[in-house]
C-alpha cells in the first residue's frame, strides 16, 4: 500500500516562514520610511519652486519691489495647496501667515529682507546680510527637521531642529542643517531659536555680528541641537 505524502505544514514550519517575513519587514521598514520622507521633501521642493514662480511674478509686476508677507502674492497662486507643506499637520505652521491670508500657510518668509525703511538699530544687523550676500535665502520650511518638544497642539518653527528648507534669490532650493541655540539670562530662563546669519546664507558670520543685542545675540548662544 502507498503511503499518503505529508502536504501540510507542521507548527515549525509556519513559525519558521513567519520569522522570516517579519525579519524581511523589519529590513524593509526603514527604507520605506525613508522612501515615503524623501518624496515628501520633494513635493516640498516642488510647493516651493511654485511660491517662488508667485513671488517674482508679484516682484517683476510691481518694478522689483517684494511683497512684504506672503498673502500679497495669493493672487498670483494658482492652487493654494502649494503653500502648505505634506508635513504639516496642525492647520498652517506659520501661524501669523495663516492668519492674515486666512488660508493655511506652512513656510516661513523673510519679508523684512527686502525693505528700504529705516529699522531699529537691533535689526540693522539683519538687514546687512543681503550686502554681504546677494544670493541670500528668505524663504523656508521648518518641518522636515526633527521635532525636539513632542506633544505640543501646535509647535513653532523652533520646535524643529535640523534641516530646513531654503529658497534664494535665485530660485535655487537647498537643504540644510540650521541649528537651534538658547541664550541664557539667568535662573534657568532665557531665549531659544535661530540665529538669522546662519538661515539666510553660508557667508561666515562676523565676529561682531549680534554683539549689539537685538535678536540676532542668539548666534552666540549654546547649541541645543543641530540635526
Amino acid at each position: 500500500m502507498a503511503r499518503m505524502k505529508r502536504t501540510a505544514f507542521s507548527v515549525l514550519e509556519l513559525l519558521i516562514v513567519i520569522a522570516i517575513i517579519a525579519l524581511i519587514a523589519a529590513l524593509l521598514f526603514p527604507l520605506f520610511a525613508s522612501a515615503r520622507k524623501k518624496a515628501r521633501e520633494t513635493q516640498c521642493m516642488n510647493n516651493l519652486h511654485q511660491v517662488y514662480v508667485a513671488w517674482s511674478l508679484y516682484t517683476s509686476d510691481y518694478q522689483d519691489t517684494a511683497p512684504i508677507a506672503l498673502d500679497f502674492i495669493l493672487p498670483y497662486v494658482k492652487d493654494r495647496a502649494v503653500l502648505v507643506c505634506p508635513l504639516d499637520q496642525y492647520g498652517g505652521l506659520n501661524t501669523d501667515a495663516t492668519a492674515h491670508a486666512q488660508t493655511p500657510i506652512s513656510y516661513d518668509y523673510k519679508g523684512l529682507m527686502f525693505g528700504n525703511d529705516p529699522l531699529p538699530k537691533p535689526l540693522q544687523s539683519i538687514r546687512a546680510i543681503r550686502e554681504k550676500d546677494p544670493n541670500f535665502g528668505f524663504l523656508f520650511c521648518y518641518l522636515h527637521g526633527r521635532l525636539i518638544y513632542p506633544g505640543l497642539p501646535h509647535p513653532t518653527e523652533h520646535a524643529f531642529c535640523g534641516k530646513v528648507l531654503r529658497v534664494r534669490r535665485d530660485g535655487s532650493i537647498q537643504a540644510k542643517d540650521v541649528p537651534i541655540r538658547k541664550t541664557s539670562t539667568g535662573a534657568g530662563s532665557g531665549k531659544e531659536g535661530r540665529c538669522a546669519w546662519e538661515l539666510l546664507t553660508d557667508l561666515p558670520m562676523p565676529d561682531d555680528h549680534g554683539r549689539d543685542g537685538g535678536p540676532e545675540e542668539i548666534c552666540h548662544g549654546t547649541i541645543v541641537c543641530t540635526r
